[in-house]
């Protein structure tokens, strides 16, 4: 049948267009749209997510370093612990109470898109790997690795979680705290994709859906990055609030039902 295909397709797109203008991962739009149109595992799918998260985040990766909005040493510092968690977080999974879970989660986006609307455009000192003090930083670091082992375990690549840790408790400004969050997404969702091929090939999930997600997803990405790039932080801000405001509501709204 040809509606999957075109589900995975939209799935894919959705998540590359949230991808490249707030930084978020394949959880909050993939695995909701999947999950409404077709019967999958959610084990399964949380693999996957993490596998369309990888080539999506690459891709926005690409173009928010033209516009040099990355900070990959601070970005560095943050994937190492965050990484280590993801990994964790993947062999966890299957124990962890994924709806509540992603309840807790929506919340706390939506909330996030509440503040990140009424925030000013940033005067504030960034605190990053060079100008920050060692006890705050290594707070970041802790912090990170909790993103990460959440991020594991429940299909996300904790793209929100690390632009909430950049914006609110480093200071960075909006476009690089977007870049940069997608620079240590990409490599929660390489290592928690990794530990979950196993799993999905084990449930006879057909890869070829998973094809067509990044092909959409790439195609998204590629135009809400250059959108996200091109506007100011004010308006940056507005946007992404209100997105990330909506998909939370959306997704809590969605794990009422699972």
């Amino acid at each position: 049948m040809v509606i999957p295909y075109l589900i995975f397709l939209l799935a894919g797109f959705a998540t590359g267009i949230v991808t490249g203008l707030v930084g978020a991962s394949a959880i909050v739009v993939f695995i909701p749209i999947i999950l409404l149109f077709l019967n999958y595992s959610l084990f399964a799918l949380i693999g996957v997510s993490l596998s369309v998260d990888v080539f999506v985040s690459l891709l926005a990766m690409v173009i928010y370093r033209r516009f040099h909005h990355i900070d990959f040493r601070t970005g560095i510092y943050l994937s190492i612990p965050a990484v280590v968690g993801a990994i964790l977080g993947s062999y966890l999974s299957k124990f962890l109470p994924s709806t509540n879970l992603l309840g807790i989660t929506s919340a706390v986006t939506a909330l996030t898109g509440i503040m990140l609307y009424r925030r000013k455009v940033n005067t504030k000192e960034v605190c990053n790997s060079k100008n920050c003090s060692r006890s705050r930083f290594t707070v970041a670091m802790v912090l990170a690795f909790f993103v990460g082992l959440l991020g594991g375990g429940l299909g996300s690549a904790g793209g929100i979680a690390i632009f909430l840790l950049l914006v609110f408790f480093l200071n960075f400004e909006t476009h690089n705290a977007i870049g940069t969050s997608i620079f240590v997404m990409f490599f929660i969702a390489l290592s928690g994709a990794i530990a979950h091929v196993s799993y999905v090939t084990s449930m006879g999930f057909h890869w070829i859906f998973l094809l067509y997600a990044v092909i959409g997803g790439i195609l998204g990405a590629l135009v809400s990055s250059r959108l996200a790039n091109k506007i100011s932080e004010k308006k940056l801000n507005k946007m992404v609030g209100t997105i990330l405001f909506v998909l939370g509501v959306l997704t809590f709204v969605h794990s009422l039902f699972m």
